[in-house]
């Protein structure tokens, strides 16, 4: 094949390219080279000539590698293989915009390909083309070159991107599939090896770079694929044996895991030393990221069953590395607001990440862990008294977690709190989950070079940089009450608002996910006074009225009863503030 395609250049350029690359003439020219060089591939290009070709997302991709369609419905995502981006001339001004455009394709390929370990894709701008790789660390590239003056990059290229197979494709090697059916094997407590069959895939991420968490249900409850930062001090898996040990309640335990893969496995061998960096600031709509995830169904931090194209027959041991096709000097592009979407129920979060030069990107270890019991995640609460007896539940486990078993979670959110089954938590009626972020106490700095938390949850103080404290985490509760009652509440499945009742067009939580860290942090201290409080509980549908005095009791043990803001974690019994908010929590759950 790579001879054929070699034979349409002539020694000084590629035969038939047009003198003016606009997207029809060159789609045609590389349509040609496709019918006589690349014939029997198993993957073909294809094109889109409007936005609404693709299901379900707006968005045209100039040119894509996909297996060969079956019907003449529209594409999807969930097929894609391969992205380009064609541009009809070249300007180093427009490099932004191009890479931008691009991602935005890989995210849609990640969101419906959550177990792709990572994306090949390309620009090419006139006659200059770029081969890139992402995955959950970032973009890496092989530079720019000229397609007439160096055509075995590009003949390479297009012959490697017809051909590959799983593994350097970037498709998932972890899952074992027998008879339409698919397993994961991992390591028990005992350290035997145990095989878990994996039901409906349950939530997973929006984002590119992020932990990429992915759950499937089990029978033993769920299987949880992430990419974490190899830097932090302790994983999960140790954590929530620590707990176990300890006597934690309320948290879920571990029932398997594994260690599958790691970014530094996959990029082995690439220099990053001589390469150039690229720094973006999202935009706010690029931030937006987070879960995908229905209502309903049972969870680790639950969702959506849904088809991915992640349904490849592969062995479960088999490790991948990806096809290093790139001669040039390497360079990377990164999002500033990298660690976005990682943990939001379907918004955004942010924080930040600039690889120093020591170390060119940050490492991630790709592992699997198997935790009981399943339950609902906290947004698909059915009554107001579920709500707050969740959360209930939910604070009483992390007076636990952080009082017996010396762990602060430091991810508070919606997603992380689920509902479990009646007789399945040990009486508690809410649990947390995902220790990803959490360390044991005094235990100095995580390692990791982020703020930790999910953006519309984080506690002011850590927005500002402070020292993360039980104390934030407790304000981090407040706010998803909050969330749940001025935002949750409106979900048409609920039927919580009363007839004539509308959720207001724009809500002043809004501000608590767009914007820079000092932004919301600025934004949060001026909602926590009474009048702002009460402006923001004006958007509870009427029958949440019930949750109002719960929320200015918090917003008074948490910030005082001054007009300023007390703020700062109090020295003395972590116990007291836990037990005065866990009391608010229990009188208003018996008005109820």
């Amino acid at each position: 094949m790579l001879k054929l395609i070699l034979a349409n250049h002539d020694g000084t350029k590629w035969k038939d390219f047009p003198a003016d690359p606009w997207e029809p003439a060159v789609w045609k020219w590389l349509q040609g080279l496709e019918e006589t060089a690349l014939a029997g591939a198993q993957y073909i290009l294809y094109t889109n000539k409007s936005a609404t070709e693709f299901k379900a997302r707006k968005g045209q991709m100039d040119i894509f590698f996909q297996k060969p369609k079956r019907t003449e419905g529209r594409f999807e995502y969930k097929h894609v293989l391969v992205a380009g981006e064609h541009k009809r001339s070249f300007a180093t001004t427009d490099f932004k915009a191009c890479i931008l455009q691009l991602t935005r394709h890989v995210r849609s390929i990640f969101a419906d390909q959550p177990m792709r370990r990572f994306v090949h894709a390309f620009t090419i701008r006139a006659t200059t083309m770029e081969l890139w790789i992402y995955d959950r660390s970032g973009a890496y590239s092989s530079g720019e070159f000229n397609i007439h003056h160096e055509p075995g990059k590009l003949a390479r290229a297009l012959v490697a991107y017809a051909t590959m197979d799983d593994a350097a494709m970037g498709l998932d090697m972890s899952i074992e599939w027998k008879n339409s059916h698919r397993y994961v094997t991992m390591e028990d407590g005992n350290g035997d090896d145990k095989r878990v069959e994996l039901n409906g895939l349950l939530v997973w991420q929006r984002a590119v770079v992020c932990r990429g968490t992915t759950c499937f249900s089990t029978r033993h409850g769920v299987a949880k694929f992430s990419w974490r930062l190899d830097k932090r001090q302790s994983s999960e898996v140790r954590l929530l044996k620590l707990a176990q040990e300890r006597g934690v309640e309320g948290v879920a335990t571990l029932v398997g895991h594994r260690e599958i893969t790691s970014i530094a496995a996959l990029r082995a061998g690439l220099d990053f030393a001589s390469g150039t960096r690229h720094a973006f600031r999202a935009t706010a709509h690029d931030r937006i990221g987070g879960y995908n995830r229905p209502p309903g169904s049972e969870s680790s931090g639950s969702g959506r069953k849904r088809k991915s194209s992640d349904n490849n027959h592969n062995n479960p041991r088999r490790t991948s590395r990806r096809s290093n096709s790139q001669q040039s000097t390497l360079r990377q592009a990164y999002d500033q607001s990298t660690e976005a979407n990682d943990e939001a129920s379907g918004e955004a979060k942010s924080s930040i990440n600039t690889p120093n030069r020591e170390d060119p990107y940050e490492n991630r270890i790709l592992s699997c862990l198997v935790i009981s019991p399943a339950g609902r995640v906290l947004s698909d609460f059915s009554t107001i008294r579920e709500l707050l007896e969740a959360l209930h539940g939910a604070i009483r486990a992390h007076q636990s977690l952080y009082l017996k078993g010396e762990i602060l979670h430091r991810d508070i959110s919606s997603n992380n709190i689920i509902i479990p089954s009646p007789g399945k938590a040990d009486g508690f009626k809410g649990m947390l989950i995902d220790l990803d972020l959490a360390k044991e106490r005094d235990s100095g700095p995580s390692g990791a070079r982020h703020r930790t938390g999910t953006m519309q949850f984080m506690a002011i103080e850590v927005l500002r940089g402070v020292n993360h404290t039980y104390r934030h985490d407790l304000e981090s509760f407040f706010y998803v009450l909050i969330w749940m009652c001025a935002r949750c509440a409106w979900d048409g499945v609920k039927c919580f608002r009363k007839k004539g009742e509308a959720a207001p067009e724009e809500s002043l939580l809004r501000k608590w996910e767009i914007g820079s860290f000092k932004d919301i942090a600025d934004a949060k201290e001026g909602h926590m006074t009474v009048n702002s409080l009460e402006r923001i509980m004006n958007e509870f549908p009427e029958s949440f009225n019930i949750a109002k005095p719960l929320c200015l009791r918090i917003r008074s043990i948490l910030f005082g009863d001054t007009a300023r803001l007390m703020f700062g974690t109090p020295a003395g019994d972590p116990g007291q503030l836990y037990d005065s908010i866990i009391a608010a929590f229990g009188k208003a759950i018996n008005d109820c």
